[in-house]
Protein backbone atom coordinates (compact mmCIF):
# COMPACT_ATOMS: atom_id res chain seq x y z
CA UNK A 1 0.00 0.00 0.00
CA UNK A 2 1.60 3.22 -0.91
CA UNK A 3 1.96 6.32 1.76
CA UNK A 4 -1.16 8.12 0.31
CA UNK A 5 -3.03 5.55 0.04
CA UNK A 6 -3.05 4.38 3.91
CA UNK A 7 -6.08 4.98 6.44
CA UNK A 8 -4.47 5.86 9.21
CA UNK A 9 -5.70 2.11 10.70
CA UNK A 10 -3.70 -0.74 11.59
CA UNK A 11 -6.19 -3.44 10.55
CA UNK A 12 -6.54 -2.09 7.16
CA UNK A 13 -2.89 -0.70 6.34
CA UNK A 14 -0.94 -3.20 8.30
CA UNK A 15 2.28 -0.84 8.08
CA UNK A 16 4.44 -3.81 10.02
CA UNK A 17 4.21 -6.09 6.20
CA UNK A 18 7.30 -4.14 5.14
CA UNK A 19 9.34 -5.91 7.77
CA UNK A 20 8.42 -9.55 6.27
CA UNK A 21 10.58 -10.78 3.90
CA UNK A 22 7.96 -13.28 2.59
CA UNK A 23 5.22 -13.31 1.24
CA UNK A 24 1.61 -15.12 2.83
CA UNK A 25 0.42 -18.14 1.39
CA UNK A 26 -0.98 -19.85 3.99
CA UNK A 27 -0.56 -23.81 2.95
CA UNK A 28 -1.64 -24.88 6.32
CA UNK A 29 -5.23 -24.95 4.84
CA UNK A 30 -4.39 -27.44 3.19
CA UNK A 31 -4.32 -29.92 6.12
CA UNK A 32 -6.85 -31.65 7.86
CA UNK A 33 -4.62 -31.99 11.18
CA UNK A 34 -1.45 -31.04 12.88
CA UNK A 35 0.25 -34.12 12.32
CA UNK A 36 -0.27 -33.74 8.82
CA UNK A 37 1.47 -30.65 8.74
CA UNK A 38 4.22 -31.59 10.83
CA UNK A 39 4.98 -34.24 9.25
CA UNK A 40 5.37 -32.38 5.51
CA UNK A 41 6.62 -29.30 7.16
CA UNK A 42 9.31 -31.48 9.03
CA UNK A 43 10.00 -33.78 5.93
CA UNK A 44 12.35 -30.89 4.11
CA UNK A 45 14.82 -31.10 6.22
CA UNK A 46 15.69 -34.72 5.50
CA UNK A 47 14.70 -37.70 7.93
CA UNK A 48 18.39 -37.84 8.91
CA UNK A 49 19.86 -34.32 8.89
CA UNK A 50 17.88 -32.70 11.56
CA UNK A 51 17.60 -33.66 15.53
CA UNK A 52 13.90 -32.50 16.10
CA UNK A 53 14.28 -33.29 19.81
CA UNK A 54 16.87 -34.28 22.54
CA UNK A 55 16.96 -35.17 26.16
CA UNK A 56 18.92 -36.45 28.64
CA UNK A 57 21.59 -36.90 26.19
CA UNK A 58 19.79 -38.87 23.75
CA UNK A 59 18.71 -37.04 20.03
CA UNK A 60 15.63 -37.67 18.65
CA UNK A 61 15.81 -37.25 14.62
CA UNK A 62 12.90 -36.25 12.19
CA UNK A 63 12.59 -40.08 11.25
CA UNK A 64 12.71 -41.27 14.71
CA UNK A 65 10.15 -39.12 15.56
CA UNK A 66 7.38 -39.90 12.82
CA UNK A 67 8.25 -43.66 13.81
CA UNK A 68 6.94 -43.13 17.40
CA UNK A 69 4.42 -41.16 16.45
CA UNK A 70 3.00 -43.19 14.36
CA UNK A 71 3.56 -46.48 16.58
CA UNK A 72 1.89 -44.32 19.32
CA UNK A 73 -0.87 -43.37 16.98
CA UNK A 74 -2.06 -46.62 16.32
CA UNK A 75 -1.72 -48.09 20.10
CA UNK A 76 -3.72 -45.60 21.16
CA UNK A 77 -6.37 -46.16 18.85
CA UNK A 78 -6.50 -50.05 19.40
CA UNK A 79 -6.42 -49.15 22.89
CA UNK A 80 -10.39 -47.34 22.30
CA UNK A 81 -8.87 -43.87 22.16
CA UNK A 82 -10.55 -42.06 19.08
CA UNK A 83 -11.73 -38.87 17.11
CA UNK A 84 -12.89 -36.50 20.03
CA UNK A 85 -11.69 -38.30 23.22
CA UNK A 86 -9.60 -36.49 24.96
CA UNK A 87 -6.50 -37.08 26.94
CA UNK A 88 -5.11 -35.97 29.95
CA UNK A 89 -1.05 -34.78 30.28
CA UNK A 90 0.08 -33.48 33.43
CA UNK A 91 3.62 -33.80 32.95
CA UNK A 92 7.16 -32.25 32.70
CA UNK A 93 8.58 -30.87 29.52
CA UNK A 94 9.91 -34.20 28.32
CA UNK A 95 9.57 -35.60 24.60
CA UNK A 96 6.59 -38.11 25.49
CA UNK A 97 4.79 -34.79 25.68
CA UNK A 98 5.24 -34.12 22.03
CA UNK A 99 4.85 -37.34 20.83
CA UNK A 100 1.47 -38.02 22.28
CA UNK A 101 0.78 -34.54 21.21
CA UNK A 102 1.35 -35.65 17.30
CA UNK A 103 -0.31 -39.05 18.06
CA UNK A 104 -3.44 -38.19 19.68
CA UNK A 105 -3.56 -35.43 16.34
CA UNK A 106 -3.04 -37.69 13.88
CA UNK A 107 -6.38 -39.66 15.43
CA UNK A 108 -8.68 -36.34 15.55
CA UNK A 109 -8.04 -37.35 19.91
CA UNK A 110 -7.31 -34.11 22.23
CA UNK A 111 -4.64 -33.85 24.08
CA UNK A 112 -5.60 -31.93 27.29
CA UNK A 113 -2.54 -30.24 29.15
CA UNK A 114 -2.97 -29.67 33.05
CA UNK A 115 -0.28 -28.16 34.84
CA UNK A 116 1.82 -30.14 37.00
CA UNK A 117 0.85 -27.82 39.97
CA UNK A 118 -2.13 -27.99 40.10
CA UNK A 119 -3.98 -29.70 43.54
CA UNK A 120 -5.93 -32.89 43.49
CA UNK A 121 -9.55 -31.54 43.43
CA UNK A 122 -8.46 -29.17 40.43
CA UNK A 123 -6.75 -31.98 38.42
CA UNK A 124 -10.12 -34.27 39.11
CA UNK A 125 -12.45 -30.86 38.14
CA UNK A 126 -10.53 -30.96 34.92
CA UNK A 127 -10.82 -34.61 33.89
CA UNK A 128 -14.32 -34.55 34.90
CA UNK A 129 -14.74 -31.88 32.61
CA UNK A 130 -13.59 -33.27 29.92
CA UNK A 131 -14.62 -36.63 30.27
CA UNK A 132 -10.74 -38.00 30.11
CA UNK A 133 -10.39 -41.67 30.92
CA UNK A 134 -6.67 -41.82 30.24
CA UNK A 135 -4.02 -39.38 32.96
CA UNK A 136 -0.08 -39.25 32.00
CA UNK A 137 1.46 -38.08 34.15
CA UNK A 138 5.35 -37.30 35.05
CA UNK A 139 6.73 -40.16 37.89
CA UNK A 140 7.75 -37.36 40.33
CA UNK A 141 6.58 -38.01 44.14
CA UNK A 142 4.76 -34.98 44.27
CA UNK A 143 2.97 -35.79 40.83
CA UNK A 144 2.07 -39.37 41.88
CA UNK A 145 0.62 -38.03 44.97
CA UNK A 146 -1.33 -35.93 43.34
CA UNK A 147 -2.21 -38.51 40.90
CA UNK A 148 -3.16 -41.10 43.64
CA UNK A 149 -5.35 -38.59 45.55
CA UNK A 150 -7.39 -38.18 42.32
CA UNK A 151 -7.60 -42.02 41.33
CA UNK A 152 -10.24 -41.78 44.84
CA UNK A 153 -12.06 -38.83 43.63
CA UNK A 154 -12.41 -40.12 39.85
CA UNK A 155 -14.29 -43.67 39.50
CA UNK A 156 -14.28 -42.72 35.54
CA UNK A 157 -10.63 -43.47 34.86
CA UNK A 158 -9.35 -46.28 32.78
CA UNK A 159 -5.65 -45.82 33.25
CA UNK A 160 -2.92 -43.86 34.71
CA UNK A 161 0.22 -44.06 32.95
CA UNK A 162 3.48 -42.96 34.73
CA UNK A 163 6.54 -41.38 32.50
CA UNK A 164 10.25 -41.78 33.83
CA UNK A 165 12.39 -39.01 33.97
CA UNK A 166 14.88 -41.01 33.96
CA UNK A 167 15.89 -44.71 32.71
CA UNK A 168 15.91 -47.44 35.18
CA UNK A 169 13.63 -45.35 37.99
CA UNK A 170 11.98 -47.34 40.07
CA UNK A 171 8.70 -48.39 39.07
CA UNK A 172 5.46 -47.17 41.10
CA UNK A 173 3.33 -49.28 42.30
CA UNK A 174 -0.54 -48.54 43.36
CA UNK A 175 -2.61 -49.70 40.37
CA UNK A 176 -0.10 -46.75 38.07
CA UNK A 177 0.91 -48.72 34.98
CA UNK A 178 4.74 -47.22 33.34
CA UNK A 179 4.56 -45.52 29.93
CA UNK A 180 6.90 -48.49 28.11
CA UNK A 181 4.25 -51.40 30.02
CA UNK A 182 1.20 -49.65 28.99
CA UNK A 183 1.94 -49.31 25.28
CA UNK A 184 3.89 -52.99 24.64
CA UNK A 185 0.43 -54.16 26.31
CA UNK A 186 -2.12 -53.28 23.91
CA UNK A 187 -2.85 -55.48 20.88
CA UNK A 188 -2.63 -53.84 17.40
CA UNK A 189 -2.88 -56.92 15.49
CA UNK A 190 -6.22 -55.83 14.18
CA UNK A 191 -6.15 -53.03 11.52
CA UNK A 192 -7.26 -49.66 12.95
CA UNK A 193 -8.72 -46.25 10.78
CA UNK A 194 -8.55 -42.94 11.95
CA UNK A 195 -11.43 -40.81 11.02
CA UNK A 196 -11.03 -37.88 9.18
CA UNK A 197 -10.05 -34.50 11.28
CA UNK A 198 -11.13 -30.79 10.45
CA UNK A 199 -8.85 -28.52 10.99
CA UNK A 200 -11.35 -26.62 12.96
CA UNK A 201 -11.53 -29.56 15.19
CA UNK A 202 -9.96 -28.93 18.53
CA UNK A 203 -6.45 -30.51 18.75
CA UNK A 204 -4.95 -29.55 22.70
CA UNK A 205 -6.73 -27.88 25.67
CA UNK A 206 -4.23 -25.29 27.98
CA UNK A 207 -6.12 -23.40 30.87
CA UNK A 208 -5.61 -19.70 31.46
CA UNK A 209 -3.38 -18.98 34.89
CA UNK A 210 -6.96 -18.37 36.78
CA UNK A 211 -5.39 -15.11 38.63
CA UNK A 212 -9.36 -13.85 38.32
CA UNK A 213 -11.07 -17.01 39.01
CA UNK A 214 -10.87 -20.35 38.12
CA UNK A 215 -8.74 -21.18 35.53
CA UNK A 216 -10.56 -22.10 32.07
CA UNK A 217 -9.79 -24.19 29.44
CA UNK A 218 -8.94 -22.58 26.24
CA UNK A 219 -9.18 -25.01 23.21
CA UNK A 220 -6.50 -24.62 19.95
CA UNK A 221 -7.64 -26.12 16.56
CA UNK A 222 -5.30 -27.87 14.70
CA UNK A 223 -6.30 -24.97 12.40
CA UNK A 224 -4.88 -22.49 14.88
CA UNK A 225 -1.39 -24.66 16.33
CA UNK A 226 -0.47 -24.92 12.11
CA UNK A 227 -1.07 -21.26 12.18
CA UNK A 228 0.61 -20.38 14.66
CA UNK A 229 4.08 -22.71 13.77
CA UNK A 230 3.52 -21.29 10.01
CA UNK A 231 4.10 -17.88 11.56
CA UNK A 232 6.92 -18.37 13.56
CA UNK A 233 8.42 -19.69 10.55
CA UNK A 234 7.44 -16.84 8.11
CA UNK A 235 7.65 -13.72 10.11
CA UNK A 236 11.82 -12.96 9.69
CA UNK A 237 11.48 -13.79 13.17
CA UNK A 238 14.94 -15.34 12.65
CA UNK A 239 14.01 -19.19 13.68
CA UNK A 240 15.77 -21.01 10.83
CA UNK A 241 16.63 -24.25 10.05
CA UNK A 242 20.31 -25.39 11.39
CA UNK A 243 19.62 -23.59 14.53
CA UNK A 244 19.23 -25.66 18.14
CA UNK A 245 17.02 -24.26 21.41
CA UNK A 246 16.84 -25.00 25.02
CA UNK A 247 13.19 -24.97 26.27
CA UNK A 248 12.91 -25.05 29.63
CA UNK A 249 8.48 -24.32 29.63
CA UNK A 250 6.08 -26.14 31.71
CA UNK A 251 4.10 -28.15 28.96
CA UNK A 252 0.35 -26.51 30.26
CA UNK A 253 0.89 -23.59 28.15
CA UNK A 254 0.11 -22.02 24.96
CA UNK A 255 3.63 -20.99 25.05
CA UNK A 256 5.18 -24.33 25.51
CA UNK A 257 3.61 -24.99 21.79
CA UNK A 258 5.80 -22.64 20.47
CA UNK A 259 9.26 -23.34 21.93
CA UNK A 260 8.48 -27.40 20.77
CA UNK A 261 6.72 -27.68 17.78
CA UNK A 262 6.53 -24.58 16.25
CA UNK A 263 10.24 -24.28 15.92
CA UNK A 264 10.78 -27.64 14.99
CA UNK A 265 8.32 -26.62 12.19
CA UNK A 266 11.09 -24.02 11.44
CA UNK A 267 14.28 -26.52 11.66
CA UNK A 268 15.61 -25.67 15.02
CA UNK A 269 16.45 -28.51 17.32
CA UNK A 270 14.86 -28.58 20.89
CA UNK A 271 16.56 -29.61 24.03
CA UNK A 272 14.76 -30.69 26.48
CA UNK A 273 15.15 -29.38 30.53
CA UNK A 274 12.55 -30.84 32.55
CA UNK A 275 13.14 -28.81 35.87
CA UNK A 276 15.88 -26.29 36.96
CA UNK A 277 16.50 -23.97 39.98
CA UNK A 278 16.10 -19.79 38.63
CA UNK A 279 19.81 -19.44 39.82
CA UNK A 280 21.11 -22.15 38.03
CA UNK A 281 20.20 -20.60 34.78
CA UNK A 282 22.94 -18.40 33.24
CA UNK A 283 25.27 -22.11 34.04
CA UNK A 284 22.52 -24.32 32.21
CA UNK A 285 22.45 -22.10 29.15
CA UNK A 286 26.09 -21.93 29.36
CA UNK A 287 26.69 -25.70 30.03
CA UNK A 288 23.97 -26.23 26.80
CA UNK A 289 24.96 -23.27 24.52
CA UNK A 290 21.74 -22.82 22.56
CA UNK A 291 21.07 -20.08 19.65
CA UNK A 292 17.67 -19.85 20.65
CA UNK A 293 16.12 -19.65 24.20
CA UNK A 294 12.51 -18.39 25.04
CA UNK A 295 13.37 -16.40 28.51
CA UNK A 296 11.71 -13.94 30.35
CA UNK A 297 12.82 -11.00 32.58
CA UNK A 298 13.91 -12.43 35.50
CA UNK A 299 16.25 -14.85 33.37
CA UNK A 300 17.56 -12.47 31.20
CA UNK A 301 18.56 -10.34 34.38
CA UNK A 302 20.08 -13.20 36.23
CA UNK A 303 22.01 -13.93 32.83
CA UNK A 304 23.45 -10.84 32.05
CA UNK A 305 24.59 -9.99 36.30
CA UNK A 306 26.11 -13.52 35.95
CA UNK A 307 29.78 -14.54 35.64
CA UNK A 308 29.19 -16.49 32.42
CA UNK A 309 31.83 -14.86 30.53
CA UNK A 310 30.10 -16.33 27.34
CA UNK A 311 26.98 -15.95 25.27
CA UNK A 312 28.44 -15.73 22.00
CA UNK A 313 26.68 -18.43 20.54
CA UNK A 314 23.24 -16.72 21.21
CA UNK A 315 21.50 -15.44 17.93
CA UNK A 316 18.09 -15.29 19.54
CA UNK A 317 17.70 -14.17 23.24
CA UNK A 318 13.58 -14.14 22.96
CA UNK A 319 11.59 -12.30 25.87
CA UNK A 320 8.08 -12.66 26.74
CA UNK A 321 5.58 -13.63 29.88
CA UNK A 322 6.58 -10.61 30.92
CA UNK A 323 7.24 -7.36 30.74
CA UNK A 324 10.68 -5.66 29.87
CA UNK A 325 11.15 -1.64 30.39
CA UNK A 326 13.22 -0.16 28.32
CA UNK A 327 16.18 0.49 31.09
CA UNK A 328 15.82 -2.74 31.96
CA UNK A 329 16.61 -4.02 28.06
CA UNK A 330 19.26 -1.43 27.52
CA UNK A 331 20.97 -2.44 30.37
CA UNK A 332 20.63 -6.43 29.69
CA UNK A 333 21.37 -5.79 26.02
CA UNK A 334 24.57 -3.83 26.57
CA UNK A 335 25.56 -6.74 29.38
CA UNK A 336 25.12 -9.73 27.23
CA UNK A 337 27.07 -8.01 24.26
CA UNK A 338 29.99 -7.81 27.27
CA UNK A 339 29.61 -11.41 27.09
CA UNK A 340 29.17 -11.61 23.50
CA UNK A 341 25.98 -11.49 22.55
CA UNK A 342 25.63 -9.32 19.75
CA UNK A 343 21.71 -10.29 18.99
CA UNK A 344 19.72 -7.82 21.32
CA UNK A 345 16.92 -9.32 23.09
CA UNK A 346 13.91 -9.90 20.39
CA UNK A 347 10.97 -9.07 23.00
CA UNK A 348 7.68 -10.79 22.24
CA UNK A 349 3.95 -10.65 23.39
CA UNK A 350 1.30 -12.70 23.02
CA UNK A 351 -1.58 -14.56 25.42
CA UNK A 352 -2.89 -18.56 25.03
CA UNK A 353 -6.19 -17.39 23.31
CA UNK A 354 -4.36 -16.81 20.37
CA UNK A 355 -1.95 -19.79 20.55
CA UNK A 356 0.75 -17.82 22.46
CA UNK A 357 2.75 -16.07 20.35
CA UNK A 358 1.83 -13.40 18.29
CA UNK A 359 4.12 -10.43 18.12
CA UNK A 360 7.90 -10.72 18.19
CA UNK A 361 10.83 -7.95 17.06
CA UNK A 362 11.99 -9.41 13.76
CA UNK A 363 15.43 -10.39 13.63
CA UNK A 364 18.14 -7.25 12.85
CA UNK A 365 15.38 -4.50 13.57
CA UNK A 366 14.66 -4.58 16.97
CA UNK A 367 12.84 -1.60 18.47
CA UNK A 368 14.02 -0.58 21.94
CA UNK A 369 10.66 -0.89 24.50
CA UNK A 370 8.45 -2.33 21.44
CA UNK A 371 7.22 -6.23 21.84
CA UNK A 372 7.62 -6.54 18.06
CA UNK A 373 5.27 -6.78 14.98
CA UNK A 374 2.44 -8.93 14.30
CA UNK A 375 2.97 -12.37 12.96
CA UNK A 376 2.53 -12.40 9.22
CA UNK A 377 -0.90 -13.87 9.39
CA UNK A 378 -1.81 -12.22 12.52
CA UNK A 379 -3.88 -8.88 12.67
CA UNK A 380 -3.24 -6.75 14.97
CA UNK A 381 -4.53 -3.00 16.29
CA UNK A 382 -5.46 -0.84 18.75
CA UNK A 383 -9.38 0.28 20.18
CA UNK A 384 -10.81 1.63 22.62
CA UNK A 385 -11.22 -0.50 25.68
CA UNK A 386 -13.84 -2.33 25.41
CA UNK A 387 -15.34 -1.53 22.29
CA UNK A 388 -14.74 -2.22 18.32
CA UNK A 389 -13.89 1.41 17.35
CA UNK A 390 -10.31 1.16 16.36
CA UNK A 391 -8.01 4.13 17.28
CA UNK A 392 -4.93 5.41 14.38
CA UNK A 393 -1.56 4.07 14.35
CA UNK A 394 1.19 6.31 14.78
CA UNK A 395 -0.73 8.92 16.82
CA UNK A 396 0.82 7.74 20.15
CA UNK A 397 -3.14 6.52 20.86
CA UNK A 398 -2.94 4.07 23.81
CA UNK A 399 -6.12 1.78 23.87
CA UNK A 400 -6.39 -2.04 24.52
CA UNK A 401 -4.94 -4.38 21.98
CA UNK A 402 -7.10 -6.60 20.19
CA UNK A 403 -5.94 -9.74 17.69
CA UNK A 404 -7.56 -11.38 15.03
CA UNK A 405 -6.84 -14.00 12.43
CA UNK A 406 -6.25 -17.61 12.22
CA UNK A 407 -4.69 -17.96 15.61
CA UNK A 408 -7.90 -17.11 17.99
CA UNK A 409 -8.59 -19.57 20.22
CA UNK A 410 -12.14 -21.74 19.34
CA UNK A 411 -13.59 -20.89 22.65
CA UNK A 412 -13.43 -21.75 26.48
CA UNK A 413 -14.36 -25.51 26.41
CA UNK A 414 -17.51 -25.99 27.86
CA UNK A 415 -17.80 -21.89 28.49
CA UNK A 416 -19.81 -19.68 26.24
CA UNK A 417 -20.58 -16.99 28.01
CA UNK A 418 -16.74 -16.27 29.22
CA UNK A 419 -15.85 -17.02 25.48
CA UNK A 420 -18.14 -13.91 24.58
CA UNK A 421 -16.85 -11.51 26.66
CA UNK A 422 -13.34 -12.06 25.10
CA UNK A 423 -13.94 -13.67 21.65
CA UNK A 424 -16.18 -10.53 19.77
CA UNK A 425 -17.50 -10.01 16.40
CA UNK A 426 -16.93 -6.47 15.28
CA UNK A 427 -18.67 -4.58 12.91
CA UNK A 428 -15.96 -5.35 9.86
CA UNK A 429 -17.09 -8.59 10.12
CA UNK A 430 -14.50 -10.61 11.69
CA UNK A 431 -13.46 -11.74 15.01
CA UNK A 432 -11.12 -10.02 17.54
CA UNK A 433 -9.95 -11.54 20.88
CA UNK A 434 -10.16 -8.64 23.19
CA UNK A 435 -6.43 -9.02 26.08
CA UNK A 436 -7.63 -5.99 28.37
CA UNK A 437 -4.06 -5.09 27.58
CA UNK A 438 -2.96 -1.59 26.77
CA UNK A 439 -0.99 -0.21 23.90
CA UNK A 440 -0.27 1.85 20.88
CA UNK A 441 1.63 1.25 17.39
CA UNK A 442 3.83 3.89 15.75
CA UNK A 443 4.10 4.82 12.46
CA UNK A 444 6.37 1.33 11.39
CA UNK A 445 4.31 -1.00 12.97
CA UNK A 446 5.77 -1.61 15.87
CA UNK A 447 3.59 -2.10 18.93
CA UNK A 448 4.09 -0.47 22.57
CA UNK A 449 2.76 -2.60 25.55
CA UNK A 450 1.14 0.22 27.79
CA UNK A 451 0.13 -2.09 30.92
CA UNK A 452 -2.58 -4.25 31.55
CA UNK A 453 -6.06 -2.54 32.10
CA UNK A 454 -6.75 -4.22 35.30
CA UNK A 455 -3.64 -2.61 36.42
CA UNK A 456 -4.80 0.97 35.87
CA UNK A 457 -6.62 3.70 38.30
CA UNK A 458 -8.57 6.87 38.11
CA UNK A 459 -6.86 9.48 39.89
CA UNK A 460 -8.54 13.01 40.53
CA UNK A 461 -10.69 12.24 37.08
CA UNK A 462 -6.69 10.92 35.30
CA UNK A 463 -6.18 7.73 33.99
CA UNK A 464 -2.72 5.93 35.94
CA UNK A 465 -1.62 3.11 34.66
CA UNK A 466 0.99 1.20 37.05
CA UNK A 467 3.05 -0.20 33.75
CA UNK A 468 3.86 3.53 33.07
CA UNK A 469 5.55 4.14 37.18
CA UNK A 470 7.48 1.11 37.05
CA UNK A 471 8.68 2.07 33.58
CA UNK A 472 10.06 5.53 35.16
CA UNK A 473 11.06 4.05 38.33
CA UNK A 474 13.19 1.57 36.74
CA UNK A 475 15.22 4.01 34.64
CA UNK A 476 16.92 5.40 37.71
CA UNK A 477 19.95 3.59 39.21
CA UNK A 478 19.59 2.90 42.46
CA UNK A 479 16.50 0.62 41.69
CA UNK A 480 16.88 -2.61 40.83
CA UNK A 481 13.14 -4.42 40.40
CA UNK A 482 9.82 -2.59 41.39
CA UNK A 483 6.08 -3.60 40.79
CA UNK A 484 3.63 -0.63 40.90
CA UNK A 485 -0.03 -1.85 42.55
CA UNK A 486 -3.55 0.06 43.35
CA UNK A 487 -4.52 0.64 47.15
CA UNK A 488 -7.46 1.20 48.83
CA UNK A 489 -7.23 4.73 49.78
CA UNK A 490 -10.44 6.55 51.95
CA UNK A 491 -8.90 9.94 50.70
CA UNK A 492 -8.87 8.52 47.04
CA UNK A 493 -10.74 5.41 46.65
CA UNK A 494 -7.84 3.85 44.48
CA UNK A 495 -3.60 5.14 44.73
CA UNK A 496 -0.90 3.28 43.37
CA UNK A 497 1.74 1.93 45.97
CA UNK A 498 5.59 1.29 44.41
CA UNK A 499 7.22 -1.73 45.86
CA UNK A 500 10.92 -2.07 45.07
CA UNK A 501 13.78 -3.53 45.45
CA UNK A 502 17.28 -0.96 45.47
CA UNK A 503 20.81 -1.62 45.35
CA UNK A 504 23.18 -2.53 48.49
CA UNK A 505 23.95 0.92 49.79
CA UNK A 506 20.97 3.05 48.79
CA UNK A 507 20.48 5.27 51.33
CA UNK A 508 16.62 4.53 52.76
CA UNK A 509 14.95 7.90 53.52
CA UNK A 510 13.33 11.23 52.46
CA UNK A 511 15.86 11.88 49.59
CA UNK A 512 14.81 8.19 48.04
CA UNK A 513 11.22 9.57 48.11
CA UNK A 514 12.07 13.33 46.24
CA UNK A 515 14.12 10.97 43.66
CA UNK A 516 11.25 9.35 42.59
CA UNK A 517 8.80 11.81 42.89
CA UNK A 518 10.69 14.63 40.47
CA UNK A 519 11.76 11.88 38.10
CA UNK A 520 7.94 11.32 37.37
CA UNK A 521 6.38 14.23 37.54
CA UNK A 522 9.00 15.48 35.15
CA UNK A 523 7.91 12.48 33.01
CA UNK A 524 4.18 11.92 33.91
CA UNK A 525 1.88 13.86 36.07
CA UNK A 526 1.13 14.37 39.45
CA UNK A 527 -1.00 11.77 39.62
CA UNK A 528 1.04 8.70 39.11
CA UNK A 529 3.56 9.78 42.21
CA UNK A 530 3.06 6.72 44.21
CA UNK A 531 1.08 7.66 47.76
CA UNK A 532 3.59 5.43 49.54
CA UNK A 533 6.85 3.27 49.10
CA UNK A 534 7.37 -0.23 49.74
CA UNK A 535 11.23 -1.33 50.10
CA UNK A 536 11.92 -4.82 50.32
CA UNK A 537 14.31 -7.79 49.73
CA UNK A 538 12.31 -9.15 47.07
CA UNK A 539 8.92 -9.27 44.64
CA UNK A 540 7.24 -12.35 44.85
CA UNK A 541 6.59 -14.32 41.27
CA UNK A 542 4.20 -17.00 39.96
CA UNK A 543 4.90 -20.25 40.00
CA UNK A 544 3.94 -21.43 36.70
CA UNK A 545 4.78 -18.42 34.37
CA UNK A 546 7.77 -16.43 36.81
CA UNK A 547 5.78 -13.36 36.22
CA UNK A 548 5.96 -10.80 38.97
CA UNK A 549 2.67 -11.67 40.96
CA UNK A 550 0.97 -8.33 41.58
CA UNK A 551 -2.02 -9.69 43.18
CA UNK A 552 0.04 -11.33 46.09
CA UNK A 553 1.40 -7.95 46.31
CA UNK A 554 -2.12 -5.93 46.90
CA UNK A 555 -3.32 -8.15 49.45
CA UNK A 556 -0.53 -7.44 51.71
CA UNK A 557 -0.98 -4.87 54.09
CA UNK A 558 1.35 -2.66 54.18
CA UNK A 559 0.72 -1.13 57.84
CA UNK A 560 1.01 -4.62 59.08
CA UNK A 561 3.09 -6.70 61.45
CA UNK A 562 5.38 -6.95 58.16
CA UNK A 563 6.35 -3.43 57.61
CA UNK A 564 7.74 -0.56 59.51
CA UNK A 565 7.28 3.00 58.19
CA UNK A 566 10.42 5.13 57.81
CA UNK A 567 9.83 8.37 56.79
CA UNK A 568 6.69 10.06 55.31
CA UNK A 569 5.29 7.72 52.67
CA UNK A 570 8.47 5.37 52.40
CA UNK A 571 7.79 2.10 54.19
CA UNK A 572 10.20 -0.82 55.03
CA UNK A 573 9.27 -4.74 54.56
CA UNK A 574 10.32 -6.39 57.58
CA UNK A 575 12.98 -8.32 55.68
CA UNK A 576 15.21 -5.23 55.18
CA UNK A 577 15.49 -4.84 59.31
Amino acid sequence: MNLHERTGFASKDRPWLKWHESTACYDYEDYNNFYEYFKHQTAVYGDGNICLMEYNGVQMFRNDVITEVDLRAKQLNCAGISHGDIVSLMMLNTPEVIILLLALSKIGAICNLIKYDETPDRVNEMLCLTSSKYLFVAQLPFLIQTASAVTRLNSNLNKIVYVPLMPNAEPVEDGFVSYLDFFNSIDTTNENSFERTNYNDTCVIVYTGGTTGTSKGIELTHRNVMAMTYGLKHSNYGFVFGKRSMNILPPAVAYYLNATVGLMVCGVSVLFIPFFQIEDYPNLVAQTRPNVIYSGPILLKIMEKSNIADFSYLTNPVSGGDKLYPAEEIEINEGLAKKGCLSPIQQGYGESEVSAVATCNPQGHTVIGSIGIPMQNVLLSIFEHGTDIELPYGKDAIGEICISGPTLMKGYYKDPDATNQVLRLHSDGQYWIHTDDLGKIDNDGFIFHCGRAKRMLTRSGNKVWMSTIEAEASELDFVVECCAVKMYDPDEREVPVLHMIVKDGTAIGRELVNLIDDRIIKKCSEQYIPKYYIVRKSIPYTETNKKMDYRALEKEDIFGDDYSINADRLIIHNSML
